[in-house]
């Protein structure tokens, strides 16, 4: 464990032995003291409480993106949601989570393209709400990249313009600063507009269910349509 975290935590174990040494003693403090002794002792322990609790909720963050298969690594980051809301081990938790998302919607606009879109606009949505909360550094670089992606994955690209110009520009040097100025640079070019306007234009729709008997066997009920040929880039 980072010895900061351990520290943290040793110091809310040290506040609330504090408290309790001090709880049949409140009456004569509030009178010798004042009221404004307990509310910054009040204060102090709350402040602890909340360190302590920052701890924990990255210990269960590292725990889960260390988690062996990725449906494992999905619960656990939801866990992590659900059990620390609010927290910045938390919202990374749905940054990493959108992330799946937009790569499984981008798979998904290959095959199933309405489900695909649904799980971008998922992604956006989550992105979004991280972004909302005002948060700084490498996470809201992650944050406003990924949702460049999903906007882009998703046809929206004066929009996903937009978000890699804000991570190019706020982050001048780093992987991201590099990825990002390269998408803009791609998105400037024509034949993109011109692939992602082919590409609206195309339908996948799921595969039919396999069939069985005759049919089958010889290969009759099979789709044979083909989308057309992408423009050259």
């Amino acid at each position: 464990m980072d010895p900061t975290i351990e520290s943290d935590n040793a110091l809310a174990d040290k506040t609330l032995q504090l408290v309790d040494r001090l709880r049949p003693h409140a009456r004569a403090i509030v009178i010798g003291l004042g009221g404004a002794a307990l509310v910054l002792l009040a204060w102090l322990l709350v402040s602890n409480q909340t360190t302590a609790g920052r701890a924990q909720s990255w210990d269960a963050f590292l725990d889960a993106v260390a988690s062996d298969s990725q449906p494992m690594l999905v619960d656990s980051l939801g866990d992590v949601i659900r059990r620390h809301p609010g927290t910045p081990a938390a919202q990374w938790a749905e940054v990493v989570l959108a992330d799946f998302t937009v790569s499984e919607g981008t798979d998904l606009l290959f095959s199933d393209k309405e489900q695909g879109r649904q799980r971008l606009q998922a992604a956006v949505d989550a992105y979004s709400a991280v972004l909302a909360a005002r948060p700084r550094g490498l996470l809201a670089t992650r944050a406003t990249f990924g949702l460049a992606k999903a906007r882009e994955s998703l046809g929206q690209l004066d929009d996903a313009r937009r978000g890699y110009e804000a991570v190019a520009t706020e982050q001048s040097s780093g992987g991201f600063a590099h990825l990002a100025t390269q998408r803009v640079a791609a998105l400037n070019r024509p034949a993109t507009q011109g692939w992602y306007d082919w590409f609206a234009a195309q339908t996948f729709t799921p595969p039919p269910p396999a069939a069985t008997g005759a049919g089958a066997a010889s290969g009759d009920d099979q789709p044979t349509s083909q989308p057309a040929t992408p423009p050259a880039e």
